[in-house]
């Protein structure tokens, strides 16, 4: 038996052939890019398989994704699905995100962040470029501190193995309390309390549910170290966004390193503050690129079609999605 794959964004030729030599032996593979509206509702009507990079409106309209009579399976590219339109996709759908496709070069970026912070890089930098060569100021070390880690999914796992690296202990959190990295400690939400008041860097790399939203806030800034650095590589909302900024102008010695933003460009508000976070001088951003590298797509490509070969095939599949945790957009009601 051939199934029929359908892929809704416009892949380039690495990435189509990797796609291809997981796949062409038991599936025909369409991509809805080269297809006119009449050919794309057919091969949405009959797909098996659909593999999407987040199932966004700029792929595959709301209209498509409610006429997937056929697909029993969603696999997507991208590690979260918290932009995933669950209320439009038929309940009998499985879905699975990509996790751990992006978690080496995302640990990369968080020790990166991390140093610049402690060793205060970038005022030091600003302060040389006007003339004033202070080195009154001590650096933090890492070696000796603890990182707790929120989230010790796949990227988790990743983010420790380079923080133990640099002589660090960590300590993780996660909602079963396991981890399949060696930790100093491993607890779950309950223990997070703890977790943040012994940290001297906290890492967020938790994916944006139901009970993640703003999870980070006034009470738990409050609790962690006055000197302590916040690295949020998850999703913007994980952190109030008020809260931060406050913790940040009112604890200078506090600092924080944000890849993820609460309004990004593809938001319709697009990329936006609340606050003037970029005046502050504790806290360094950047556009949500901690995993960009290159090659990444086309690994992320290979790990996604080789998770809908397990699926097709009936092995156990990596990232399946509880649709029941994530919180519906607004935008899904047809």
């Amino acid at each position: 038996m051939r199934f029929q794959i359908v892929i809704t964004y416009l892949a380039n030729e690495r990435e189509k052939r990797v796609i291809h030599s997981v796949l062409d032996d038991i599936s025909d593979i369409l991509y809805l890019t080269d297809l006119k509206a009449h050919e794309r509702a057919s091969a949405l009507k009959m797909a098996d398989v659909i593999l999407s990079r987040s199932v966004v409106e700029a792929e595959i309209k709301l209209q498509e994704v409610v006429q997937l009579k056929s697909t029993r399976f969603i696999q997507l590219i991208f590690a979260g699905a918290d932009n995933v339109p669950f209320a439009a996709i038929p309940e009998n759908i499985t879905v699975a995100s990509n996790v751990g496709a992006f978690a080496e070069p995302l640990a990369e970026h968080v020790l990166a962040m991390t140093l610049c912070l402690a060793k205060s890089i970038l005022p030091r930098h600003l302060q040389l470029a006007h003339g004033n060569f202070n080195q009154t100021v001590l650096n933090k070390e890492l070696r000796g501190g603890i990182c707790g880690i929120v989230g010790m999914g796949s990227n988790g796992a990743a983010i420790a193995r380079v923080m133990k690296g640099v002589g660090m202990e960590v300590h993780g959190i996660n909602r079963s309390a396991t981890s399949s990295f060696p930790l100093d400690f491993i607890g779950e939400l309950a223990d997070m309390d703890e977790v943040l008041r012994r940290s001297d860097v906290v890492v967020l790399t938790v994916p944006l549910t139901r009970q993640t939203l703003h999870l980070i806030g006034r009470h738990e800034f409050e609790i962690m170290k006055p000197d302590g650095i916040l690295i949020n590589v998850a999703r913007g909302k994980v952190v109030a966004q008020r809260a931060l900024y406050n913790h940040l102008k009112t604890t200078p010695a506090f600092s924080a390193g944000i890849d993820t933003w609460w309004s990004e460009p593809g938001d319709p508000g697009g990329f936006k503050l609340d606050y003037p976070f970029f005046d502050l001088p504790n806290m360094i951003g950047s556009p949500h690129n901690a995993d960009d590298v290159p090659g990444i797509m086309t690994a992320a490509t290979k790990i996604a079609a080789e998770n809908i070969r397990c699926f097709l095939e009936g092995k156990a599949i990596r990232g399946k999605v509880n649709r029941a945790d994530y919180i519906p957009r607004k935008n899904t009601e047809l």
